[in-house]
């Protein structure tokens, strides 16, 4: 019975965590996440989310850490490895982001955001063809819920926007091969509010 009851309070802890940053209070939620791990949350839940908490505070360093202990507490988690790209490319260490990126679709082929996201973190490498490439896939499947997306995942907006002018260099021509059509796809995505 009190293991059952230990469960049933870590459960507690974690759902209180993320209640808390979901109402914007990142310290308190940090600080639930943390008793949550002290009282024997799984690691990786709580690492992860704390991650993310970290990046939401604009954070990286202490974002990568908790990513790191995640995925040393499951290194098969695309989850894990998508965030600590984020997090990478707001440290604008964009081949460590393609490298993540790329081992969370090795992991989960169709997950959408990684692809999208690693095509940017091409783009900021000056690889476009590359970015092209995975921007052609994913055009299609993200013009549903590409909103959302950018709406909740700024740092990739704001890296896109940096791509987009460095793709368009001085001369104003694309390096992408991109059709017009599909960078103004891009683009109206890019200004959507």
């Amino acid at each position: 019975m009190v293991e059952r009851r230990s469960v049933m309070d870590t459960q507690e802890l974690l759902r209180e965590a993320q209640l808390l940053f979901v109402d914007g209070k990142d310290k308190e939620s940090l600080e639930a996440f943390t008793k949550a791990l002290e009282a024997g949350a799984d690691p990786y839940i709580v690492h992860l989310s704390r991650g993310v908490v970290y990046v939401k505070m604009r954070e990286a360093d202490t974002a990568l850490e908790n990513f790191n202990k995640a995925i040393s507490a499951n290194n098969k988690s695309s989850r894990a490895y998508f965030y600590r790209g984020i997090t990478c490319m707001m440290k604008e260490e964009f081949e460590d982001a393609v490298a993540d990126f790329t081992r969370a679709l090795e992991l989960k082929t169709g997950y959408a955001m990684a692809k999208f996201s690693r095509a940017v973190a091409y783009a900021r490498l000056g690889k476009f063809d590359e970015s092209s490439k995975d921007m052609l896939v994913i055009i299609p499947q993200m013009e549903q819920s590409v909103q959302s997306f950018a709406d909740s995942y700024g740092i990739i907006r704001t890296q896109m926007w940096k791509a987009l002018a460095q793709m368009n260099g001085e001369s104003g021509r694309s390096a992408f091969s991109l059709s017009e059509k599909e960078m103004e796809t891009l683009e109206k995505w890019l200004k959507a509010e």
